[in-house]
């Protein structure tokens, strides 16, 4: 038997001996369902005291939102409609930054459009601090459904006019998880196009709100606050 024949017999019977690397498929991720028509209603007369909490439930953790009415009473109400209605489950965390993490394009196309109703703009009665959450915003009076959660104190902010709203109150630690991978190459235009479709098919690891609710009145809310001043 040549050395060859003998050498190629021994490949052949060890090439299974190995374990191969396999790529796991990525699980499809089914979205939950959104009633994005309930619960829109007018920010006339909206509310000037008072506070609220959100909960949200992500991928990364749970963290709860502690909104001041009287910070940007408009920017309030509004985020309590858009929870109120679902808006928020199933929204990915489409830019994360060492500065800011930005969220708020629906899943669903046709509630991103939808909710594509301008606020006014407010005057910045607060600094955006980092655990300070204020609306996106590009030029006067264009908020509407996108959140900025600022990681670090980002002053520049209050002269852009970007009114804060509210503030990390738990889960900073959860917040400062959220998957940092895909940085801001998400396409802010695509997304409001195709929804998550396709996030899930280009960044299939990004991180996502599971579940936004209201907290109720009187329930055993955590008191750690993110805030830094």
């Amino acid at each position: 038997m040549s050395k060859y024949f003998t050498l190629l017999l021994i490949v052949s019977v060890c090439a299974g001996c190995f374990p191969t690397e396999k790529n796991e498929p990525i699980e499809p991720v089914t979205l939950p369902s959104v009633n994005w028509e309930e619960g829109k209603t007018s920010t006339d007369g909206a509310a000037t005291e008072g506070e609220f909490r959100i909960k949200f439930e992500t991928t990364a953790g749970d963290f709860t939102l502690l909104v001041h009415r009287d910070w940007a009473p408009l920017g309030a109400e509004r985020l309590h409609q858009l929870v109120k209605s679902k808006f928020y489950d199933g929204v990915v965390f489409h830019e994360v930054s060492p500065g800011v993490i930005q969220f708020g394009i629906s899943g669903d196309p046709k509630a991103t459009a939808y909710w594509d109703q301008p606020l006014e703009d407010e005057p910045v009665k607060e600094s955006n601090y980092a655990a300070v959450v204020s609306f996106a915003k590009k030029g006067e009076n264009s908020r509407t459904t996108q959140l900025c959660i600022n990681m670090v104190a980002n002053s520049y902010k209050d002269a852009m006019g970007c009114s804060p709203v509210a503030e990390v109150e738990s889960g900073w630690a959860v917040v400062k998880s959220i998957n940092p991978e895909y940085g801001i190459n998400a396409n802010a235009k695509r997304l409001k196009e195709k929804g998550n479709e396709y996030i899930f098919e280009k960044f299939p690891k990004m991180d996502y709100i599971i579940k936004a609710t209201i907290v109720p009145d009187g329930s055993d809310a955590a008191a750690e606050s993110g805030t830094k001043k």
